[in-house]
């Protein structure tokens, strides 16, 4: 460095020295050649082992020889002192440094910061290429991975293959149907532009999980003596935290939530909450997880009996009478069960449908809202179910333990009159005689109603964690009923620090 000073005094001694005057000072050691970092990083980028789309875009980014993103001819300023200081809290959630080469960027910035060169694997272009790949690679992971989550539900929760020899390619059940956004290459290209010429300790905050359920996790994590499947489980729910949902609980005033491992509902609107049990799918006919909106109540549903019932039950024409089922051909429309053919009913060509009313498998109400899967919430004819510590047992729909106060929740305004009318449509009863002829007292037909609309609508999230907060607030763990602990902890378990 030469320092030079111009004044209207006396002619300065060193008044002629120029840069170019000065270029026999230099020293090789501390020269940096940018072709020279350009051909470290093609090597880097050979040696890379990682296959995630986050580093896989930072390949890509560095071979279509893109501008460097940390140095110039400056060489590095404070930005990397800031990734630095996010990266270095990541073993606080519970992955292990090695994930975003933490210590090799810290030494690095160390050699920088003290001219720590040498002419061998530490020269000064290969620490600053270093530096560029490793800071852009840390970068992408742990931007993409707090903001999106570490692994893809939507493909580790939709691999079961589908049981159907009459198929000749390999189908999956869709399980996972909430709706979360993905990084994309716009999200990439946002990070390289903020962190080139915006705020990027400012953008690193924004995109940390914004639940608080993740904070508590975190905390639960950190200051728990916990067993290693409790370290393990504690992170996948962390993990279900981080995926970014268009739409979660937090954002609603008023919503309902199913949490299939805790086999509970809760109704929730601002600081009021209704509690109850519920009943989700059986193993083998999961309750599917996902984001919707309950539009509708119907009283007195009649039940489409599924397929998959209804094939067993094709020629049994004494039981389909006695719990009040008639055959839908599509071709003749209604027929009594005496019609029913066991081969058109396994074509499709005829289906099973139960009367609505007392006994009807549905219950006597139903909550009905959008899904791909035909599933809702809805009453049941066998309440005793509820006493059950285990209630997977359904076939895909959620039985709840408190319809009608659920019904009421669902209104705008409380208005007792209609009220009045659910809670005697779900209860009234038609007495016959053995010809089907009513008996008993007469019904109420103006206070029968079959349908009522939810306005405005109000969303409702079918989730699964395995830990949760109960009614006081407090953490609680349930079973992994259906499995996933186990297939989100085995995507993870690469990622995991010792405890």
């Amino acid at each position: 460095m030469a320092l030079l000073s111009c004044t209207d005094g006396d002619r300065q001694a060193y008044q002629d020295i120029t840069p170019e005057a000065l270029s026999a000072m230099k020293v090789s050691e501390f020269e940096l050649n940018s072709d020279d970092i350009r051909g470290q990083i093609g090597r880097l980028i050979k040696s890379e082992n990682s296959s995630s789309a986050a580093v896989r875009y930072v390949r890509n980014y560095y071979s279509d020889g893109n501008k460097l993103i940390w140095i110039d001819r400056h060489g590095m300023d404070s930005r990397a002192d800031t990734l630095l200081s996010f990266i270095s809290q990541i073993v606080e959630t519970g992955f292990k440094e090695e994930l975003f080469r933490v210590e090799q960027i810290r030494e690095d910035i160390r050699r920088v910061r003290e001219l720590d060169f040498d002419n061998s694997s530490n020269s000064i272009n290969k620490v600053f290429a270093r530096l560029e790949y490793n800071l852009s690679r840390a970068l992408m992971r742990y931007s993409s991975g707090q903001n999106f989550g570490f692994v893809n539900p939507s493909v580790i929760l939709n691999s079961d293959l589908v049981n159907d020899s009459n198929s000749t390619r390999m189908v999956y059940k869709h399980q996972f149907d909430i709706r979360i956004e993905h990084p994309t290459e716009s999200f990439y290209k946002k990070v390289i532009e903020v962190t080139s010429n915006g705020n990027l300790g400012n953008f690193l905050r924004e995109i940390q999980p914004k639940r608080k359920l993740y904070k508590q996790l975190r905390e639960y994590l950190n200051n728990k003596k916990l067993s290693e499947n409790e370290w393990l489980t504690t992170m996948c729910n962390m993990e279900r935290c981080r995926w970014n949902e268009k739409i979660t609980e937090e954002d609603c005033e008023k919503y309902v939530l199913v949490n299939v491992p805790s086999f509970m509902l809760n109704a929730v609107n601002g600081d009021s909450t209704l509690t109850m049990k519920v009943c989700c799918g059986a193993i083998s006919t999961k309750t599917p997880l996902l984001t919707s909106e309950i539009m509708r109540i119907e009283l007195n549903p009649m039940w489409n009996v599924p397929y998959s019932i209804a094939k067993g039950i094709a020629g049994s024409h004494q039981y389909m009478q006695r719990n009040n089922m008639f055959i839908y051909d599509k071709k003749k429309g209604r027929l009594p069960v005496s019609e029913a053919s066991h081969e058109m009913i396994l074509n499709g060509q005829q289906r099973i449908i139960q009367e609505g009313g007392p006994g009807n498998s549905l219950g006597r109400i139903i909550f009905r809202f959008e899904n791909n899967f035909s599933v809702y919430l809805h009453h049941t004819s066998t309440p005793w179910v509820f006493n059950s510590e285990n209630r997977a047992i359904s076939h895909g729909c959620v039985r709840v333990e408190k319809p009608y106060e659920l019904a009421v929740f669902l209104m705008k305004e409380k208005d007792m009159n209609l009220a009045q009318k659910i809670k005697y449509s779900m209860t009234y009863r038609v007495q016959k005689d053995n010809e089907g002829k009513n008996i008993g007292s007469a019904v109420k037909k103006d206070s029968i109603i079959r349908n009522v609309k939810v306005v405005p609508n109000i969303p409702v999230f079918i989730t699964y964690y395995t830990i949760y907060p109960d009614k006081n607030g407090n953490l609680t763990t349930y079973s992994d009923v259906y499995g996933y602990d186990k297939r989100i902890i085995k995507q993870l378990k690469q990622y995991v620090r010792h405890k």
